[in-house]
């Protein structure tokens, strides 16, 4: 019995010796796949920063092309100044959410800073690589917190030679932090299990024959215990951790959001349909134009308070089209600058994620192009006579107040409006009539110039000097009203042909014989009012508005009570329903997106 307990002492002691050696193979070999591990984490980190570092410097790119920065700085505001545009504005507020850090950097000193302001001069090396190759961006520390920065010149603000530095704390490096585990500490469990079995071994293998009192055939072999502790997978943490949030798990950069925690995601404009553009919510989509879209817009106030606006934003691929740019700002500066009972009004202007808008009064109505659509369709010709010379006398009030407008210094302003055609002016369901769209308007004070010869503006209205590409005057948009008054009278377009160019043909040659003749036919006064307004020589038309508008006021009596009445007749139930619901039609608001 002694000799089998030797030998299977024996055996014993030789497994273990195998664990043992197997264990350290095992362990060498576990080691080295661990490092492999954590060499190809530090290789995805670094890849992942990179194209962190890249996006940055995208967005830096963008924040610098951003026009009312620039201007600012080619006005020379202060830093106070510039921080607070920095704080309030909403061309900022696709940059200020991002990052806590903004530096202007201003030959060599920094001209404002936004958020964190320690660690002076930390961003030095990134200013000096953007003003070299417009674009640069780094991983820095600044105390103890490592941050992403991205700088980007501000070329259009060349004083100085001014830098952007944009900048957002980040994690340290994920891969940093994680080694592959010591030696020792792989080995420790199987290194102690096999010498559990090797003092199990000895135990046997020197044991003598049992004591008195012991039982006969039994010896007191030494109680040996084997704690095991369960192997995680390399990386698990001992103890489930209920302080992450899923979303977390993935490593990204941000703040760590507590279990329930709601995250918001905003979808570019430019990318994704999205409800919130900036302070407003764009409800419904009205039209689209060549070079602008149009929307019914939102805007809440405290208490529960809303307001309804139009809003116009020009399409973004003309965002960084200086011409469209120009003449988009252009409209909404002349137009907010046009206070009048009949003029519609502009109430905002901005950009929104580099996207250009403007908002104006929202009108429960139509405008004169759809009213007469609507004429035809229910088998009539032109407008009632007092409905058509209300309309053509509320709008040449408008143009009256346009045409006279002076600069603060006194000086004429040279308004045209250029564009008066239907589709521009616009009827209320309480028998109002204002004039809209001044995209194309002719301005001694526009930043934008339409060169000599390029014709702009609605064919079928066009005076002949406008259809030539002539210089053109206040007495060109008579011409043009007069085109209108026909229109409403007759419910036929003066202009004749088959296409536009032959349209413009007519109009560049002003009106035939057999145009009068048409004219001829109308009842009194028309004729004689029409005759005049539609001269060929611009010296033998009315030559002001306010003469136009008197010659037909005294033939628009209950103009105003019966436009309402029209409007209602023709559009009762969808105007209602756009009263009453709290997303409008589309169809109950006249305006159109422009040229």
């Amino acid at each position: 019995m002694l000799r089998v307990k030797r030998l299977v002492g024996t055996i014993l002691i030789a497994a273990a010796v195998a664990v043992g050696l197997l264990a350290v193979r095992s362990a060498i070999g576990e080691r080295a796949r661990a490092e492999s591990m954590v060499r190809a984490d530090a290789d995805r980190d670094a890849a992942a920063r990179q194209e962190e570092l890249r996006a940055i410097e995208r967005k830096a790119q963008r924040a610098a092309e951003v026009p009312a920065l620039n201007a600012a700085l080619a006005a020379h505001v202060d830093s106070a100044t510039i921080v607070d545009l920095l704080d309030n504005e909403d061309w900022w507020q696709p940059f200020r959410a991002d990052f806590t850090l903004v530096r202007l950097i201003v030959g060599d000193a920094p001209l404002a800073t936004r958020g964190t302001a320690d660690g002076p001069g930390v961003e030095a090396d990134v200013v000096i690589a953007a003003r070299r190759q417009t674009v640069a961006s780094a991983q820095v520390t600044i105390g103890t917190q490592p941050y992403l920065l991205g700088a980007a010149r501000l070329t259009e603000a060349p004083d100085g030679d001014p830098v952007l530095v944009l900048g957002r704390a980040t994690k340290p490096s994920a891969a940093a932090s994680v080694h592959a585990p010591p030696l020792a500490q792989t080995l420790r469990l199987p290194l102690a299990a096999a010498g559990g079995i090797a003092l199990l071994g000895f135990g046997l293998l020197f044991s003598r024959r049992s004591k008195a009192g012991a039982p006969a055939g039994q010896t007191e072999a030494p109680v040996v215990e084997i704690t095991h502790e369960t192997t995680l997978k390399f990386g698990e943490p001992r103890e489930p951790r209920n302080d992450v949030h899923p979303d977390d798990a993935g490593g990204g950069s941000g703040t760590r959001l507590p279990t329930g925690a709601q995250t918001v995601v905003i979808v570019s404009p430019a990318s994704e349909p999205s409800l919130n553009f900036g302070r407003y919510r764009l409800v419904e989509r009205l039209s689209e134009g060549g070079m602008s879209e149009l929307f019914i817009a939102k805007a809440a106030g405290i208490e529960g308070f809303t307001r309804s606006f139009v809003l116009k934003r020009l399409r973004p691929e003309l965002a960084r089209d200086k011409d469209a740019v120009a003449q988009f700002i252009d409209e909404a500066r002349l137009q907010a600058d046009l206070v009048h009972s009949n003029i519609v009004p502009v109430f905002d202007f901005g950009v929104v994620g580099g996207e250009y808008f403007m908002t104006q009064e929202y009108i429960l109505g139509r405008d004169l192009g759809r009213v007469m659509d609507r004429q035809r369709a229910v088998g009539r010709a032109g407008l009632p006579s007092p409905v058509a010379y209300f309309a053509a006398h509320e709008t040449l009030q408008a143009l009256a107040y346009a045409h006279a407008r002076r600069a603060a210094d006194g000086t004429p302003l040279g308004i045209v409006h250029r564009d008066i055609a239907t589709g521009n002016i616009l009827v209320s369901a309480a028998g109002e009539v204002k004039l809209s769209d001044f995209g194309i308007v002719k301005s001694n004070d526009r930043v934008s110039r339409t060169q000599v010869g390029v014709v702009k503006g609605n064919t079928n209205f066009m005076s002949p000097e406008q259809a030539r590409g002539q210089a053109v005057d206040a007495r060109s948009d008579l011409f043009s009203l007069g085109l209108v008054l026909y229109y409403c009278l007759s419910g036929e377009m003066l202009y004749g042909g088959n296409n536009d160019l032959e349209v413009l043909h007519h109009a560049a040659a002003g009106l035939l014989v057999e145009d009068f003749a048409r004219i001829r036919r109308l009842p009194d006064p028309a004729p004689q009012i029409l005759e005049r307004a539609l001269a060929l020589d611009p010296n033998n038309r009315f030559q002001t508005a306010a003469e136009f508008a008197d010659e037909v006021a005294v033939h628009m009596g209950g103009g105003r009570i019966g436009a309402g009445q029209l409007l209602r007749e023709l559009f009762g139930p969808d105007l209602q329903t756009a009263s009453e619901s709290a997303l409008p039609a589309a169809t109950a608001v006249g305006y159109t997106a422009g040229p």
